[in-house]
């Protein structure tokens, strides 16, 4: 009896590290998957179990992630999106027609002879950039789960006690149109209106006469410096990472603004090329179908764009799974130089953007009258890669370049997660303050960043939620490495048109010294003409 006893015993004990193996097995599986970087809906970006958390309120997400914040109450929140999936670029249509035009011209394998039929497969040019209907459902669906997860921030159906702001492109103006009709109730019917700087949304309920009009601001891009300042600081941007290459001090660094471009010329891209060559070369043909490295690339890129538009693609079957993660270790390569860790200048830029969200925290504690409950920005994966590299967010230990493809293959920086369509970074702040706290006059606050609607932990702060005080020393401290004003970005960018300077008390002290030379000098000129003067009318009288 004893021995069967330990014997079940044992076989339960199997079993269970048998199942736990699988599940570990089964979501280092699910990291690996490739994506399609920047071209990922929402939705796939997600894992099995991450996608059913999106559903859950803060408090029962607070007792997976955060018991801290249990006994605590949301009091605002600050959320930065991105617009939702949308149609390629007019250069990509073009470049995806004009290959499709080619393999419907010349012979290709059979088992790929959909490609000639699939209408889905041709993008009208006048659609480019433009928001898709998947695009706006992500966006109003967002919106649905956010006002249920956050519910007492969200009481009152009063557009007016949020604030909205977008950029000023269809795609992010219609992401915002689709948010707000997924914020209001079913009942209410949305309309809205363009004028030169800004968008009206008026709403109004079925049951009811009453409308409310809510005012989004609306900036030209060069004048955006809060959600385009990519744009507004193209110039300085430039400048910098010019000089960069230029640095005689780091001349064993190799053009590191075109990583993803020496990557496509790689073994590995290459491999890539000659896969597909092979899969849509007819069978036992001695010439084969004709596929360039860019073609390769673009193949997996349109795949991305079908399954973020249609949610199926004919061109994703010609694609490996190595296929797509060269791919999308092709793109990541690319927004790590331009936009993300590679030159600290590409998220310094976004500054702006953490110094308002601190602005408005600031609000909430001190109690400013007519504060909003919600901010929402809606803009770009230019404007939220920066953003969450300000944050500290998924920085790997060593710079992605083109020769390690090999050893990131569990790298942080992946796009596909960081920034999909409809990409969005929630800062929640909470009261957490006790009875005991009320009654001695203190206020304790903790802030919770929410990324793509999951908890997540800021790497300055000691552990867990943030404690306002430590995101606004880390605030301060980016703060006081961004050296910026409207027209230039000084210290950060080389040129004659951006010269250094640094506000300090050096600076002041040489400041003072010259507003009192000015003064003494001043004083010694009227001095002299007064005498000039006496001396004049003297002289006149005699």
């Amino acid at each position: 009896m004893m021995h069967s006893s330990c014997t079940r015993m044992e076989i339960k004990r199997v079993s269970v590290i048998f199942v736990f193996l699988m599940v570990l097995t089964t979501v280092q599986c699910e990291l690996l998957m490739p994506k399609y970087s920047t071209k990922t809906s929402y939705d796939l970006s997600f894992n099995k179990s991450n996608i059913l958390k999106r559903e859950l309120s803060w408090q029962q997400l607070a007792t997976e992630f955060s018991p801290e914040l249990q006994t605590c109450n949301p009091i605002g929140l600050y959320v930065v999106y991105r617009h939702g999936s949308r149609y390629p670029s007019e250069k990509d249509i073009k470049k995806f027609n004009l290959f499709l035009e080619r393999a419907r011209n010349e012979s290709i394998n059979p088992e790929f002879e959909y490609l000639r039929n699939d209408t889905d497969l041709e993008i009208p040019v006048n659609l480019h950039h433009k928001l898709s209907e998947s695009g706006k459902l992500e966006m109003n669906h967002i919106a649905k789960r956010m006002k249920k997860r956050f519910a007492d921030l969200f009481q009152d159906q009063l557009l007016t006690n949020y604030a909205f702001q977008s950029s000023k492109l269809s795609r992010t103006i219609d992401s915002t149109i689709s948010f707000i009709q997924g914020f209001v109730d079913d009942e209410t019917n949305c309309s809205s209106a363009l004028t030169e700087d800004e968008l009206l949304v008026t709403c109004q309920k079925s049951s009811s006469s009453m409308r409310e009009t809510v005012v989004v601001p609306l900036h030209n891009k060069t004048s955006d410096y809060l959600l385009r300042f990519f744009d507004a600081y193209e110039d300085c941007l430039k400048e910098q990472k010019d000089s960069d290459e230029d640095d005689e001090l780091e001349s064993t660094r190799t053009d590191q603004l075109r990583e993803d471009a020496k990557f496509v010329e790689g073994k590995e891209v290459a491999g890539m090329q000659h896969r597909l060559s092979q899969k849509l070369s007819v069978p036992g043909a001695r010439e084969k179908f004709n596929i360039s490295r860019e073609e390769a690339i673009d193949i997996a890129k349109m795949c991305g764009f079908q399954l973020a538009l249609f949610n199926h693609s004919g061109w994703c079957n010609l694609l490996s799974d190595e296929d797509l993660r060269l791919f999308e270790y092709k793109q990541d390569l690319k927004h790590y130089w331009k936009r993300g860790y590679g030159h600290k200048v590409n998220y310094l830029v976004g500054c702006n953007l953490v110094r308002d969200i601190a602005s408005y925290f600031g609000q909430l504690t001190t109690g400013l009258a007519d504060t909003p409950k919600g901010v929402f920005k809606f803009a770009h994966a230019e404007t939220i890669v920066p953003l969450e590299c300000l944050m500290g967010l998924y920085k790997d230990k060593r710079p992605l370049t083109a020769t390690s493809y090999q050893d990131n293959h569990s790298r942080l920086f992946r796009t596909s997660w960081m920034t999909p369509f409809a990409a969005n970074i929630a800062f929640v702040l909470f009261n957490c303050s006790s009875e005991a706290d009320d009654a001695n006059g203190l206020t304790k606050y903790k802030l919770q960043v929410f990324m793509n609607e999951i908890p997540v932990d800021l790497p300055f702060c000691r552990s867990g939620p943030c404690d306002l005080i430590e995101f606004s020393t880390h605030i301060r401290k980016v703060s006081g490495e961004c050296n910026f004003n409207n027209t230039c970005c000084f210290e950060n960018c080389g040129g004659a048109r951006c010269m250094p300077f640094q506000f300090n008390e050096w600076t002041i002290f040489c400041i003072s010294v010259a507003a009192v030379a000015f003064v003494a000098w001043m004083l010694i000129l009227m001095i002299e003409l007064r005498y000039s003067g006496a001396k004049y009318i003297v002289i006149k009288n005699h």
